[in-house]
Formats: C-alpha cells, structure tokens, sequence
C-alpha cells in the first residue's frame, strides 16, 4: 500500500521493506563491530541447536534481542538476506520446516532453532556455527560466504 512520502509525496511500495533492510543491516553492523563483547554458547539438540547470545552491556543486549527477533520475524515472512550466501539462502527456502523459539533473557537471548527433517537439522547446525563465527570474528567472517554440510541436500538453485 502507498502512503504519503515526508513532502507530501507518495512513497514506493517497497519502501518499508527497504528501510527495515537498512535497519537491519545497521543493527547487524554495530553487533559484528563489538562482537567481543558478546559470548555465545550452542549446543546440539536431538532435533537442531538451543544458541544462548549475551552481552553484559544493556545497549548492547537489547541489540541481540532485537536483532534476533527482528530475524525470526524475517524468516516468518520469507524477507530473506544475505542472497549470495548458500547457508542463508538455504534457511530461508527451508522456513517451513524450521522452527525457531526466541527467548528474552536479561543479558540477551536463548534461541531454540529445530526440525524435524534431518536434512534441515544439518542446516541448523551449520548456521548456528556461522553465526559463532560472526561474534567470534565480527565482520571478517562476515564478509565469507558460509559453508553448508557435505552431507546437505539443497532445495535451493
């Protein structure tokens, strides 16, 4: 739906999504800039991986919440990112077999992220330790295309 623009005028339908992206992205930024102030610990479920992603700065935690929700929310709708990476590409044309939980904690969150379809669990993984690799190495890791699983059976092309 089109709205007014701040002059009067009218702004592009596809504005909002944009503007979220930018957001987003800005907030992406800032955590991979200060990724040493945050820790991170996974580990492995039957079915996926339960991630717990803190940071002893409040400014700084309500940035992982926020990040983390705004994500889960993404995901939800198919708004994808990252297009040139096979790992989240991947995520996002496995959403429907995806379940994630994400749970405030005072310091950040503890995401729950599981499948039932084995193949989807590997991919689970895989992101959870591309998303380690980002608050250990910040925006050098970032900047890699993430690895899948040798044993992944891609739905995307």
């Amino acid at each position: 739906m089109q709205g007014q623009g701040k002059h009067g005028g009218q702004t592009h339908p596809g504005a909002d999504k944009s503007e979220r992206h930018r957001r987003d992205q800005d907030v992406f930024h800032e955590l991979l800039r200060r990724h040493k102030e945050i820790r991170r610990e996974v580990s492995e479920l039957p079915d996926g991986i339960r991630a717990v992603t803190e940071s002893d700065d409040p400014a700084l935690a309500g940035l992982i919440r926020a990040h983390a929700h705004e994500m889960h929310r993404r995901l939800g709708e198919g708004f994808g990112l990252r297009h040139w990476d096979p790992a989240f590409v991947e995520i996002f044309a496995r959403r429907d077999k995806l379940r994630l939980e994400v749970t405030d904690t005072p310091n950040g969150v503890v995401i729950e992220e599981t499948s039932d379809d084995p193949n989807v669990v590997l991919l689970i993984r895989a992101h959870g330790a591309v998303v380690s690799a980002f608050v250990r190495s910040g925006g050098r890791a970032a900047s890699q295309p993430s690895p899948l699983p040798e044993d992944y059976v891609r739905a995307a092309s």
